[in-house]
């Protein structure tokens, strides 16, 4: 369950990069979820799964999340211009769960 205490932490893409790490690896549920942190930028995919998440910030600290595409599933990603900008933490853990949750409901279907 997460705590009012937890998103209090996240003040950068830096630290929501280790939370999610921390957090993918306590739930272990053999998603493969890549989790990568560049220049201030977090990448979220899985191998085989046609959408990933970026998030990042604009030059006025608002959170931005962007959809990631892979046209062949081959790992190569692109942003698709469909983004959600937001100034709550909590906004863009939820848009991380709910893709996880999406995530979840294709591997259960194959």
């Amino acid at each position: 369950m997460l705590r009012p205490e937890d998103i209090e932490v996240i003040l950068t893409t830096y630290d929501l990069s280790v939370f999610l790490k921390t957090m993918v690896q306590k739930e272990d549920r053999d998603l493969k979820i890549n989790i990568d942190y560049e220049s201030g930028e977090v990448f979220i995919n899985c191998p085989g799964f046609s959408f990933g998440l970026s998030v990042t910030t604009d030059p006025f600290g608002v959170w931005v999340i962007n959809e990631l595409i892979s046209q062949d599933n081959d790992g190569v990603y692109t942003q698709s211009g469909n983004l959600h900008k937001t100034e709550k933490t909590m906004t863009v853990l939820r848009a991380v769960a709910s893709w996880i949750h999406d995530l979840e409901d294709s591997t259960r279907k194959c």
